[in-house]
């Protein structure tokens, strides 16, 4: 959602954005959106709705000398090239930001680190328009605040991607802001089986085409159901039962869409229900499955698990992506299943599983192993966790479970439902 409540607290106007969720991430986004001085008003109705009055942003326009971002790292890296359009602020950045003449200052070496970056840092300098070619390899996240800063500067730009990691989330920036009015053109460059394709696991570059002296507009629109909290319940439904989800949009960018691509891989069944406005999924003999992650890093831990519950040797590849989670996600992940009893290993960007299947572990007596799991207070962490439990030897318990609160605070409540 962070996207949408960028794009409104910038705008010109006044938008609506219905189907809004309070948790952790989201809260952070409105807070940031006051404080770039938006006017943020109260859900009242029963959609949902929030109603965001912007900044009409332009260049200059930031009085604030701090935004805080939170815990949220997502919003950190969107929030640089903004902060430096429209004015300075604590905020973290990587090396990318130089080739916009962008500057950085570490106001405290021992302070919060998030990879190889600590923060508060100070942004300095303006963001300078013009043509520049990056790295993608380390994910979408500044590249999405690039693309949302970019129209507000005073000429052209373009910006080439090289190695482009997590790319539907790119184009997620790319259509919400043309929803408010922004436009920006793209060209995607690949190998061979690209061109035959389009699958963008073997895309190499994107070339993204800016115009400047644009204004973001207000709009109306729908905040779409998640597909990265769907993902846990769908694995839950493919290996323990049954489920019927509503609410996912099957014509999503969200990257995390991939979970139908990899249940179906595995052999599960999924089916559209009610005009395709439910989605069912159902329990089904699942067999190894090789997948790329890279796409959708998100999906990791809950991937695991499902792969935990394959018959045969499941490879997944995207671990080098997990550093910079909220944990080291492909070591908690590693970790979590050899805890389990799940022989896995790890070579080279592929982390390889050696999964049973359901009814192999009932009749063998091989269920995961309970006892005591850390989550390392990672959301994803937690949630892949309880649906391991469902399939385990004696009960599970977890040491913070509470940090789902970060994108999902009625997690426990719903998941609790699905197990009677």
């Amino acid at each position: 959602m962070d996207h949408r409540v960028h794009a409104a607290a910038l705008a010109e106007g006044t938008s609506h954005l219905s189907g809004y969720s309070p948790c952790g991430d989201n809260e952070s986004a409105l807070a940031v959106a006051r404080s770039l001085g938006a006017t943020v008003l109260p859900v009242e109705d029963a959609a949902g709705t929030l109603t965001i009055t912007g900044i009409g942003a332009h260049a200059g326009c930031l009085q604030n000398e701090a935004i805080h971002v939170g815990e949220s790292g997502l919003l950190t890296r969107l929030m640089i090239p903004i902060v430096a359009v429209l004015g300075k602020g604590n905020v973290r950045i990587t090396d990318m930001m130089a080739s916009f003449g962008v500057l950085l200052a570490s106001e405290n070496a021992r302070s919060n680190a998030f990879n190889d970056v600590f923060v508060p840092l100070t942004v300095k300098n303006n963001l300078v328009p013009g043509k520049a070619e990056i790295s993608g390899k380390d994910g979408s996240q500044l590249i999405s605040g690039l693309l949302t800063a970019l129209p507000l500067t005073g000429k052209n730009s373009t910006l080439y991607v090289e190695d482009p990691k997590s790319i539907p989330y790119m184009f997620i920036t790319v259509d919400v802001l043309g929803k408010f009015g922004i436009r920006i053109q793209s060209e995607m460059e690949g190998d061979d089986i690209f061109l035959q394709t389009q699958d963008w696991g073997h895309c190499s570059q994107i070339t993204f085409k800016v115009k400047g002296n644009q204004q973001i507009k207000a709009a109306d629109l729908a905040i779409e159901g998640d597909w990265s909290a769907a993902a846990n319940f769908l694995v839950a439904g493919a290996i323990f039962g049954s489920l019927d989800l509503d609410g996912l949009d099957t014509a999503s960018l969200q990257a995390d869409l991939s979970i139908m691509d990899i249940l179906t891989e595995a052999g599960a069944s999924l089916s559209r229900l009610d005009e395709e406005k439910t989605l069912h999924v159902q329990r089904a003999p699942l067999n190894a499955f090789h997948f790329d992650l890279n796409q959708c890093p998100d999906l990791f831990p809950i991937v695991a698990v499902l792969a935990a519950f394959c018959q045969g040797e499941s490879r997944l590849a995207g671990v080098n992506r997990l550093a910079g989670k909220e944990s080291d996600r492909g070591k908690a992940v590693a970790d979590m299943l050899t805890q389990m009893g799940v022989k896995n290993r790890i070579e080279d960007d592929e982390m390889i599983i050696c999964g049973r299947s359901l009814q192999q572990r009932l009749l063998t007596g091989t269920l995961l192993r309970g006892g005591s799991y850390t989550s390392l207070h990672d959301h994803r962490m937690v949630m892949a966790l309880k649906v391991a439990a469902l399939g385990a030897d004696r009960p599970l318990t977890i040491d913070d479970e509470a940090c789902v609160a970060k994108s999902f605070p009625s997690f426990h409540e719903i998941f609790n439902k699905i197990k009677h």
